[in-house]
């Protein structure tokens, strides 16, 4: 009954809305979102700060309930909005494009003059998102469903990091195939195109900000979330441990930090750093995932698709799936994990087994085999390719 509810009222809600169209659409307006308003950053990110450049001549507006997330420079000159306030509504109604790394709110009536982008926030193909996992109960997917098709009919321009994730992400979100433009992620260009000049200055920086020893092994673990998207399950920092650090020292003759990362989603229970015995800083409050995948030396996740991102780096990774067998079960893959970029384990020895055995040209060859595999439309020129139809639809 409750999603039965939550359809009806937002099909209300898009009649109701109507009302404004009585608004003029601005054709020079454009709207930005990422995760809902929780965060500045991902693909959208990239896209804005390139498009604020380059087109000084239009209108662009923030969503983001933190206004203080906005950069200085920015301040004053792009205008911020709340997720779902007045003010938010407004904007969707009157916005020539709108820009988001999630689907585009069910609730809107998309007019015929608007363009709704769907950057996505994750690329490659591992686990199933959404309408493709069999977690949900059958009233819960009838109503996901209505919102896919709700979302699916506004979209009219996806971006895809690769031929494989357009192909399973057609049929997953019900989006027409001929919407998924080959551009690669925007955030990722400057995977592509490294700078180590920058990178080093950026890893200074970082390192003293938080007190980190800028010589040691710098260890990413950024695991996906567990449970739901919106009802997450908590973590585990077992992979953190002497025995794990130990050997990474061994490995590559470094002193070891780790940096942890949880999820944008966030799971919400405390973690205690204190009694790790390991030297570990939490970055789930970063703002900017790209740059920890920039100054990281090795990358440990599971499931999540910076997977993908990092290994258009080039840099050792090792995956960590504790709950593998769970998760095979009740998620599931889109691609096989014997084509993943990066070897897995299910346990602390195994994993150690990963590090000790890791040789750079197999990791080197395998990471290329993987992005054929999927075909990678990486380029390094994402943002420039977005720009473009920007710019080419607010100057119609």
């Amino acid at each position: 009954m409750k999603f039965f509810l939550k359809t009806a009222v937002i099909k209300s809600a898009r009649s109701l809305l109507k009302a404004g169209y009585l608004l003029p659409v601005n054709r020079k307006k454009v709207l930005f979102s990422a995760y809902e308003g929780r965060q500045y950053g991902c693909n959208p990110r990239y896209i804005f700060e390139a498009l604020y450049e380059k087109r000084p001549d239009l209108d662009i507006v923030w969503v983001m309930n933190n206004p203080e997330m906005l950069p200085k420079k920015y301040r004053g000159k792009v205008r911020t909005v709340k997720f779902l306030s007045p003010s938010h509504i407004r904007e969707l109604l009157t916005s020539r494009i709108i820009v988001s790394n999630l689907g585009i709110e069910p609730f809107l009536p998309k007019r015929k003059g608007q363009t709704f982008i769907n950057t996505w926030h994750g690329g490659g193909a591992y686990k199933r998102v959404s309408w493709d996992m069999d977690i949900f109960p059958d009233d819960q997917k009838k109503y996901m469903a209505a919102m896919r098709d709700l979302r699916a009919a506004s979209t009219d321009i996806f971006l895809a990091s690769c031929q494989r994730f357009a192909e399973v992400s057609s049929t997953d979100f019900g989006v027409e195939r001929k919407k998924f433009i080959p551009s690669g992620m925007p955030r990722n260009d400057r995977l592509v195109c490294r700078n180590t000049i920058s990178v080093a200055e950026l890893r200074k920086t970082i390192c003293a900000k938080y007190d980190i020893n800028p010589d040691s092994l710098l260890v990413l673990y950024a695991p996906t979330f567990r449970g739901t998207y919106r009802e997450q399950t908590k973590l585990d920092l077992q992979i953190c441990c002497p025995q794990v650090a130990d050997v990474f020292r061994e490995k590559f003759s470094r002193d070891v930090h780790f940096l942890f990362r949880s999820h944008v989603g966030k799971d919400m229970h405390a973690i205690d750093f204190k009694n790790m015995n390991v030297g570990i800083s939490d970055f789930t409050s970063y703002p900017d995932m790209q740059d920890l995948l920039a100054i990281a030396d090795v990358l440990i996740t599971d499931y999540s698709s910076s997977i993908w991102d990092f290994s258009l780096s080039g840099k050792p990774a090792f995956l960590f799936m504790p709950d593998l067998e769970f998760y095979m079960k009740n998620y599931g893959f889109y691609t096989p994990l014997s084509d993943w970029p990066y070897p897995h384990a299910v346990n602390i020895d195994d994993f150690c087994r990963l590090i000790t055995d890791y040789n750079e040209e197999a990791n080197a060859n395998r990471i290329s085999r993987h992005l054929s595999l999927l075909g990678s439309y990486e380029t390094g020129k994402a943002r420039d390719k977005v720009i473009e139809i920007i710019s080419s639809l607010t100057d119609a």
